[in-house]
């Protein structure tokens, strides 16, 4: 909210209520001391016994409701730290996305070159092989076989 926004909702008249209580007298009693306490009281009626119930009375009660003077509450703003959060984890899921793809992309494109190398290695460890004798798999001039 803006200043002039906080300046209208605190400078609001608390509104008035009336209100009827029916109870017990003491209960009556309470709730009457309980409003009456807080200053917010403005007035209330003689308390009237109810026709047909011996313990129950009645009161009219007219008091100051503040709930509507006071400043107003105060929510967390969750908005910018949710972007806050959020903004960042999905540029990092993109890029590690992206990087991935770029990987395989360059993984397919080298991959004759890869299996080439790969073949030339296996046909160079069967040539290097020992054949059980005293040469290795390609014979040196002096071994006779």
């Amino acid at each position: 909210m803006t200043r002039t926004q906080l300046a209208r909702v605190n400078t609001r008249r608390p509104s008035v209520v009336a209100r009827r209580i029916v109870g017990t007298p003491a209960e009556v009693a309470s709730t009457v001391a309980l409003v009456r306490d807080t200053g917010r009281l403005l007035s209330m009626t003689t308390p009237q016994q109810i026709p047909g119930h011996a313990a129950r009375v009645t009161v009219t009660v007219r008091f100051l409701d503040t709930r509507t003077a006071s400043t107003p509450v105060r929510r967390p703003r969750r908005g910018p730290v949710i972007a806050a959060i959020a903004v960042p984890a999905v540029g990092a899921v993109a890029a590690i996305g992206y990087l991935a793809a770029q990987i395989v992309q360059a993984i397919r494109a080298a991959f004759p070159l890869i299996a080439g190398g790969a073949l030339v290695l296996v046909v160079i460890a069967l040539l290097l092989r020992k054949s059980g004798r005293c040469c290795p798999g390609l014979h040196c001039p002096g071994c006779g076989h």
